[in-house]
């Protein structure tokens, strides 16, 4: 799978839990839905000018529609094949939000003036060129999105795992959910953000997740620690994991200024 391919579709411990920020605290966490947007523009001046719209207009446009919190995400300046991309990723509570986002903004006036640049334009200089979206469900034991402290250095690792069955992807979930992986982030300091099966997207069956660190030297060393871990080797060796997540896409990100992620 190439990277330019990823993300197309059709349209620890209790420490690091204490450190979340907690969006939707009022209610019991459910089972709920993640979107991940892919913005494709042209060039550096257009990713800037999409970057300022979302940060002013979408994410609070967004936050009225009671959807919190929005991450507006830039590829880092490593990412070199995803230099024209901007990632936005927010959760939904029911699929009744997903249906309903785009014409609630549409009947949104202030957002509609305050996003003039992307209106106020024509198909031969668009702000933006595609947008893709790929819709998640939540881990039972991580239903939505998380926002830990991670500081004004944080950074964060985008990854997309595809498998070549549903079986398979099904198992790699377990493996995370309830085999331990997912719990042996959080003690190695892999700061989960969100991770979801992606019930709607062309690369398919698959899973997608966010970890997030305070500092790239944060992330290595996370890294370092996880892949020399006792746990991890034993669940990485048991039979029913095997031959599970065959393609593996990575993006590192960085945080807009108004980014809520």
């Amino acid at each position: 799978m190439k990277r330019r391919d990823f993300l197309t579709t059709g349209s620890a411990g209790l420490v690091a839990m204490a450190t979340t920020t907690a969006f939707a605290a009022d209610e019991p966490a459910t089972q709920g839905f993640i979107e991940v947007r892919k913005y494709t523009v042209e060039n550096a001046d257009k990713r800037a000018g999409l970057v300022t719209v979302l940060d002013k207009a979408l994410i609070p446009a967004l936050n009225r529609q009671g959807i919190k919190p929005v991450g507006v995400l830039i590829p880092a300046p490593s990412e070199t094949e995803f230099a024209n991309n901007v990632f936005v990723v927010f959760p939904h509570k029911t699929m009744e939000s997903f249906v309903n986002v785009s014409a609630k903004l549409l009947a949104d006036a202030e957002y509609m003036k305050d996003a003039a640049p992307i209106f106020k334009t024509t198909s031969k200089d668009p702000v933006y060129t595609d947008c893709e979206t790929c819709l998640l469900q939540g881990f039972p034991t991580m239903p939505t999105v998380e926002v830990p402290a991670l500081g004004p250095n944080r950074v964060f690792q985008l990854r997309h795992y595809r498998s070549f069955n549903i079986e398979r992807n099904a198992a790699k979930i377990r493996m995370f959910d309830v085999g331990g992986e997912l719990p042996l982030f959080r003690e190695v300091k892999m700061n989960p953000i969100f991770f979801g099966d992606v019930i709607a997207g062309t690369l398919m069956p698959a899973l997608l997740y966010m970890i997030g660190f305070p500092s790239m030297e944060a992330q290595a060393e996370a890294w370092r620690t996880f892949g020399a871990h006792p746990k991890w080797r034993e669940i990485r060796g048991l039979p029913e994991y095997a031959d599970t997540a065959t393609k593996i896409v990575n993006v590192l990100l960085n945080p807009s200024p108004g980014s809520q992620i």
